[in-house]
């Protein structure tokens, strides 16, 4: 179904997992969701883990406009749904998708995720390009938002989790943060990384908390804890 949502531009209205979605075409997410191929093989694999693990809670940081929020939500696959999300702009996205799929009681945090409480900056990415915002320490062209750790943020013991991570880089700081989390629960864990070294730090860190790497779908590693 094509619509017009106002902002003087095109947008597509589409179904994608049993979940609807308003997105521009000119959107990099946005045009791969057109084409009903956006993280095609993460998401199922992260269906079929929820249904699986039956989860205590879905942490989506960097929840961006929600879409694995909303399609885990619609489908009624986890008890919480936590999302992080630190641009204004996605989370009003955000918002209205939920509004659009019917899916209520998500505690949604307008911070970014890393190793301690602090001030930081977000560096948003081009026009069309909102799933490509940064968080830097300082820069003329950002603005100012709140970093908190995971582990100050939420509590859980024992718990099985299904976590998604994707932060443009900003991986190892959400991790720091959220030891204790790693260390007392167990699941399935979804991280995109794409540097080498970075990658190798996040499996090394991951194994330390008893998560072991899984497999890798594209840029984002899959890891699994079994329960204590």
């Amino acid at each position: 179904m094509r619509r017009l949502w106002r902002a003087d531009r095109e947008v597509e209205e589409i179904c994608y997992f049993g979940a609807t979605f308003r997105v521009a075409p000119t959107d990099v997410i946005g045009h791969e969701l057109v084409l009903q191929r956006f993280e095609w093989l993460q998401i199922p694999a992260m269906i079929r883990a929820c249904r699986e693990l039956k989860p205590e809670a879905f942490i989506d940081i960097g929840a961006n406009f929600g879409l694995y929020t909303c399609i885990l939500g619609r489908q009624r696959l986890v008890r919480r749904l936590i999302a992080f999300e630190p641009n204004r702009a996605v989370v009003a996205r955000l918002k209205a998708h939920l509004g659009l799929n019917g899916v209520t009681g998500v505690e949604i945090h307008e911070a970014a995720v890393g190793a301690t409480p602090h001030k930081a900056a977000l560096l948003l990415g081009a026009p069309g390009y909102d799933a490509l915002s940064s968080v830097v320490a300082a820069h003329p062209l950002g603005y100012a938002i709140d970093v908190v750790a995971l582990d100050d943020v939420v509590a859980f013991a024992g718990q099985a989790l299904v976590i998604k991570i994707d932060v443009e880089g900003y991986e190892l700081p959400v991790l720091q943060g959220a030891k204790k989390l790693l260390e007392q629960n167990y699941g399935y864990a979804q991280i995109e990384s794409f540097e080498t070294d970075r990658i190798d730090a996040v499996i090394a860190t991951m194994a330390q908390s008893g998560w072991r790497l899984r497999e890798r779908i594209s840029d984002d590693l899959v890891f699994r804890k079994s329960a204590a």
